[in-house]
């Protein structure tokens, strides 16, 4: 007779699941944050910092911190401490010399302990100080921030100037002087070995520096850290969550279609259920539309429209272009030089945010960015009162939703020189994109003298968008252009509410000749048509970000207002007189590249540009399986989800093509698909039959990838 033997409940459960029973280190959960993309943008920085020499001098700038400030001041400086021989010199101008000032320095990670180290002294048109450090007076304290006082005060009591390390330049001294095996000294002696730099206890670190023994371990608790900011914080708001808007299972952005699926229930709709917030959207354009009420020129000024943009691939589109990068606005040479002062406190530089280029606070940096949007869309009522409508984030929180943010999608733009399309139609579309001098135009010396273009030879694409990117092929920097969107005749969204403000765009001076009619007011950055495109009397611009197009088939709809729903209809606007007449279809020296395709070579641009997506989708799908391999079953089955996600945009984007180019890839992505579905599905699954599950699909899909292009 065969002995039954009964397993206790609870066992075989976990057997089933797939769970051991041998202790499991667990990768902290990081959604679809990817350590690789961070880690190529943080490699990309150590290269460049190293290559500028010096890296045992800690390089701080000083300025006007809206937080921590105590007054109001004009004051810029510089702070350098040499790991090395301990010598700090501090430069500093703006400062009135008839006031005395002290120089701090400041410890967060111990509550806030501070050392003066004295005064500064008037040199000229600046204020000077210089001392050499002691070790002694110094150990077990962290250089967090450096501080500009009036004399006699504190920090917190007269503070005027204050800077601290940037996010990857604490990456970068976590890594290169506290090895794993000294992590648990950090803060509080020198690590044992690093008598080669006498001042290394002093470092700046990431806040995880204690627990993570390698630089991929840092980047992943920090990409965890802010992805779980990102979609839990509010920040002491409304209930919103950076998400609400921004959805990781929706390419971190939001759309109509999306919307109308989610419960009244949502914080997305809490102006319908909060009566005090009546005013913080307008109901019937972001359920229609998925346009957000936006105060981008100020509180005080009518608000526009705006779309969610996603936030897929940011580190390859924030290049702020400017005059010396071949630029040619001195509008932007303005805004960078008034803001980037303030964004190197935190060593960090003013970048491209936002649909305008100057969607961020303070230093116009990425960083910046999350303290306007916590003002923007999460307070408790419209009076915005910091501490009591919402609270602003910490620095460590800040860091955290950077390296998120950085975290996401691509870590670089692809490389359209190396792609051969499958399809004929693909590869015609990609062509007419990449061509970019309009063959119909005629130089003198160079430059051109007229020339009218050649219907059907170019899409005059890559020189805005090098790659399909956010970047301008001449000059290496996120253009800002007017491309005649605020000038269409009708726009859904002031069809359906006419007292919705025109959006000027770039910068916040008012100008009165906005709209198709050249009627309406808005606030722009008050730069005029170069090229004389415009109406004599109507000369100013309305100018928008670039945004990167190879994620685009899969977030519509499209432009800062989503005033065209299809990526045909996108592609098709460049053949109308908006554009065509818009100072957008003329370069910075006049040359003409005005578009003129017809119908069928539209469709193969938006062909070529749903393959570049279909391709992004299935890297990033893949990424997502590779990961849910690597983990527990919970956070594996939320990776597998989000995997889902990915691979239904690839579906999507080719189903909904006018043709589809690739059946048989869309015939193996549906079948991927599915062995996903069942991957997460399957309840009483081990974990070696999810596994398997998982690589076939991921199998599957480079299959449909093959069936696509072909690279090198």
């Amino acid at each position: 007779m065969r002995k039954t033997i009964t397993l206790p409940l609870a066992f075989a459960a976990a057997l089933a699941l797939g769970y051991s029973l041998m202790p499991r280190i667990e990768a902290p959960y990081t959604g679809v944050g990817s350590v690789e993309t961070l880690g190529s943008v943080y490699e990309r920085w150590k290269s460049a910092f190293e290559i500028q020499g010096h890296p045992e001098t800690v390089n701080i700038g000083l300025g006007y911190s809206k937080s921590l400030s105590r007054e109001l001041s004009d004051g810029q400086g510089q702070a350098a401490i040499d790991l090395m021989s301990g010598q700090v010199r501090i430069s500093v101008k703006g400062l009135s010399a008839e006031r005395p000032y002290d120089v701090w320095l400041i410890d967060n990670h111990h509550s806030g302990n501070a050392i003066k180290l004295g005064p500064l002294s008037v040199k000229a048109d600046k204020q000077v100080f210089a001392t050499m450090l002691d070790r002694d007076r110094l150990n077990g304290f962290t250089l967090d921030s450096v501080a500009i006082t009036l004399a006699g005060k504190t920090p917190s009591e007269g503070g005027l100037l204050f800077g601290s390390p940037g996010l990857l330049q604490r990456v970068y001294y976590t890594e290169r002087y506290w090895p794993a095996a000294n992590l648990g000294t950090v803060g509080h002696a020198e690590p044992a070995g690093q008598a080669e730099v006498p001042f290394g206890f002093l470092l700046p670190k990431t806040a995880n520096a204690a627990t993570a023994a390698t630089t991929d371990q840092q980047l992943a608790e920090l990409i965890a850290k802010g992805q779980k900011l990102f979609t839990e914080e509010t920040f002491g708001g409304n209930g919103r969550t950076c998400s609400t808007c921004h959805r990781p299972d929706r390419n971190h952005t939001i759309d109509p279609a999306y919307i109308a699926k989610l419960p009244p229930s949502d914080p997305l709709f809490v102006a319908e259920n909060n009566p005090a917030l009546a005013d913080l959207e307008k109901p019937a354009l972001l359920r229609q539309f998925g346009l957000f009420v936006a105060n981008v020129d100020g509180f005080g000024k009518p608000p526009v429209m705006r779309a969610a943009p996603h936030l897929l691939g940011l580190s390859a589109s924030l290049k702020f272009e400017t005059l010396a990068m071949g630029g040619e606005f001195t509008e932007d040479n303005d805004y960078f030089a008034e803001h980037d002062p303030i964004a190197q406190q935190d060593n960090r530089q003013t970048e491209a945010i936002g649909w305008g280029g100057d969607g961020a606070p303070d230093g116009g940096s990425l960083r910046d960015f999350a303290k306007g949007a916590v003002k923007q869309h999460l307070p408790k009522r419209l009076d915005r009162v910091e501490n009591v409508d919402f609270r602003l984030p910490t620095e460590d929180e800040l860091d955290a939703l950077e390296a998120y943010m950085l975290s996401l999608g691509r870590s670089a733009d692809i490389n359209l020189a190396a792609m051969t399309f499958k399809s004929p139609l693909v590869q015609r579309g990609l062509k007419l994109f990449n061509t970019k001098n309009n063959p119909g135009e005629t130089l003198s010396n160079g430059y051109p003298v007229g020339g009218t273009p050649v219907f059907g030879t170019s899409a005059n694409c890559n020189g805005c968008h090098m790659n399909a990117g956010a970047i301008s092929s001449t000059t290496g920097g996120n253009p800002t252009r007017d491309t005649g969107i605020e000038r269409m005749r009708d726009q859904l969204h002031h069809l359906a509410d006419t007292s919705v403000a025109y959006d000027g765009g770039f910068g916040q001076v008012l100008q009165s000749d906005c709209g198709p009619d050249y009627d309406q007011p808005c606030y722009s950055d008050g730069s005029v048509d170069p090229r004389n495109i415009r109406p004599a009397d109507h000369p100013r611009l309305n100018r928008f970000n670039t945004p990167p197009l190879v994620e685009a088939a899969d977030t519509a709809p499209f432009f800062h207002n989503n005033s065209v729903t299809t990526l045909e209809e996108t592609v098709a606007y460049y053949n109308t007189e908006s554009f065509n007449q818009s100072p957008g279809a003329f370069t910075s020296k006049g040359v003409n590249r005005q578009v003129k395709l017809d119908s069928s070579q539209v469709i193969a641009v938006a062909l070529f540009l749903r393959s570049i997506n279909v391709l992004e989708n299935i890297r990033s799908s893949n990424a997502l399986d590779q990961k849910a391999v690597d983990q527990a079953n919970a956070n594996s089955v939320k990776s597998v989800k989000l995997a889902i996600a990915d691979t239904q945009d690839a579906i999507r984007v080719l189903s909904e093509a006018v043709i589809n180019p690739y059946p048989e890839a869309l015939n193996k992505l549906e079948k991927a698909l599915d062995y996903e579905h069942r991957a997460v599905n399957g309840w009483f699954m081990t974990g070696g039959q999810r596994l398997r599950l998982l690589q076939q699909a991921i199998t599957l899909k480079n299959q449909a990838k093959a069936l696509i292009v072909t690279e090198g």
